[in-house]
């Protein structure tokens, strides 16, 4: 999970963006132009602004960073699209909003673990997740989610919407893994820019903690198998949807 606030020159606009529609399911595909997620939206150009509002057609915008990512580096505002801010991860040993603040330790592997389970177990994560998809069946539109880098945080979103789709895990796993070539520019310029100001073993980590890997999320659907028996019973037991919510998404954003 990686939390910046000020500390690096960010000079492109929106970075790892994607409609995530368009995918097979069992009972029929994944709509495309309503589910699009991407990473932060503090640097958008007007032409950006247009492409969101116009050519997306976007409605709202999902906001999953903590306040105090947002303080620093805000969304830009769009006239016509609605913005909720639902912070996924609030505890403050995880969520340290500032990447020169976060401890890299040799053992980053098992860091990023511990997102994933955060990201699963947590009471702010299944309250997040509970608030989003609870929207989505109840006000259909198109809509746009992000975190800061939208790896993790909307990352697993995004494989909770397609799995609750009824896609195929190859495909949840290939969307998820598309988030390493789209990001692989800006995860240059990071890495360039903290190249003087950590040692060796902690750009390492760094480079580690800014791409996905399959076994994250995996991780993540371990856990959930672990704690709640099937996934079902975690869309019910663990972010508390209502009784059918799955049948009921397929119903309203398959085609």
């Amino acid at each position: 999970m990686i939390y910046l606030t000020v500390e690096y020159d960010k000079t492109t606009s929106i970075t790892n963006l994607r409609d995530i529609g368009g995918y097979t399911a069992a009972q029929g595909r994944l709509k495309t132009g309503v589910f699009f997620r991407s990473g932060e939206l503090c640097s958008l150009t007007s032409a950006d602004a247009t492409f969101l509002e116009k050519d997306l057609n976007l409605k709202k915008i999902y906001d999953f960073r903590r306040p105090a990512e947002i303080e620093t580096r805000p969304d830009v505002a769009l006239q016509n699209v609605a913005y909720e801010n639902i912070s996924i991860i609030s505890s403050p040993g995880q969520a340290n909003p500032s990447l020169k603040n976060m401890v890299i330790t040799d053992d980053i592997e098992n860091y990023m673990l511990s997102v994933y389970s955060e990201l699963v177990l947590s009471h702010s994560a299944q309250d997040g997740y509970h608030k989003f998809l609870n929207e989505l069946l109840h006000t259909p539109q198109p809509i746009i989610f992000h975190c800061f880098a939208g790896k993790d945080r909307t990352g697993f979103a995004a494989a909770l919407l397609l799995k609750i789709a009824g896609v195929g895990t190859d495909d949840i796993y290939a969307d998820y893994l598309k988030t390493n070539e789209a990001r692989k520019a800006e995860n240059a310029q990071i890495l360039q820019q903290f190249a003087t100001k950590l040692s060796d073993t902690k750009l390492k980590a760094l480079a580690v903690s800014l791409n996905v890997k399959a076994e994250y999320l995996q991780y993540a659907f371990k856990l959930i198998r672990e704690k709640f028996g099937n996934f079902d019973n975690y869309l019910k037991g663990g972010l508390n949807l209502e009784d059918g919510y799955a049948e009921k998404f397929r119903q309203l954003y398959l085609s």
